[in-house]
C-alpha cells in the first residue's frame, strides 16, 4: 500500500482482449465486501472497511473509444474516487499509445450511495 495517511493507493492492472475487459485492482492485500455498479459495465468494488479496491470496465475500449490493442499495454492509470452521503463519483484517467503518440481517454461515472458508504477521497495509481 502506498501512502495510506493521503488516502492514496497503487495499482495493477489486467486488460482481457478477447472479452474487453479492463480490470484495475489495488496492490495491498484486503478482504472484498461488496460491488456498486458505477454505470452499466463500470463496477467499482469495496472492502469490508469500505474502502474501493477495484475498478472493472466492460466493452473497455468502446467505453474509452480506443482500439483494443491500445489496452494491453496501459502507459499510466491515475483515479479519483468520491463519495459522500448522496453519491458515488469516479473519474480515471488513461494514457495509452495509439498510432505512435500518447492518447488520454477519461471515464467519469457517478451513481447514488445506495450502500451506504461513509464519505471519503481515494486516489489510484499505476505502481
Amino acid at each position: 500500500m502506498k501512502g495510506n495517511a493521503d488516502n492514496s493507493f497503487e495499482v495493477d492492472y489486467r486488460y482481457d482482449y478477447a472479452y474487453d475487459v479492463l480490470a484495475i485492482k489495488v496492490t495491498r492485500p484486503f478482504k472484498y465486501d461488496k460491488t456498486v455498479e458505477m454505470d452499466e459495465g463500470v463496477l467499482l468494488d469495496f472492502d469490508e472497511d469500505n474502502v474501493p479496491v477495484s475498478l472493472e470496465i466492460l466493452d473497455a475500449s468502446k467505453r474509452l473509444n480506443v482500439p483494443k490493442y491500445s489496452l494491453k499495454n496501459l502507459i499510466d492509470f491515475k483515479m479519483s474516487v468520491s463519495v459522500d452521503d448522496k453519491s458515488i463519483c469516479v473519474c480515471a484517467n488513461f494514457k495509452v499509445m495509439l498510432h505512435n503518440s500518447e492518447q488520454t481517454p477519461v471515464l467519469e461515472s457517478f451513481t447514488s450511495n445506495y450502500s451506504n458508504i461513509p464519505s471519503m477521497e481515494t486516489e489510484f495509481a499505476t505502481a
